[in-house]
């Protein structure tokens, strides 16, 4: 798992520190609403990661990317970018691993 993180506001270097690893957390099982009448819900699983991040920058940006056998994914399906420092917390579904069976995550 890779967190990078970057203040898109203010580009002069003001890069908000990161004091921990982001916490890995999963599978987590959940069930999924379409609305559709021949297939109106459907289990899925997810994986959760939360960015250890203390600091006051209220416009801080960290972008967080699923990393597999060291490398991370070529079509960016596994990266998500946290724009609210309240809730930093990412969940990865599990199309975000196709492809990826078998690989350390």
């Amino acid at each position: 798992m890779v967190a990078k993180s970057r203040n898109y506001w203010n580009v002069a270097d003001n890069f908000p520190n990161i004091t921990d690893d982001p916490v890995f957390s999963g599978p987590i099982k959940e069930v999924i609403t379409t609305g559709s009448f021949f297939c109106p819900s459907y289990t899925d699983f997810r994986f959760d990661c939360e960015v250890q991040y203390s600091g006051q920058e209220p416009n801080a940006r960290f972008k967080v990317s699923l990393v597999f056998d060291g490398k991370t994914d070529p079509d960016n399906a596994a990266t998500h970018v946290v724009t609210d420092v309240n809730s930093l917390t990412v969940g990865f579904p599990s199309i975000a691993l196709q492809g990826n069976v078998g690989k350390d995550v």
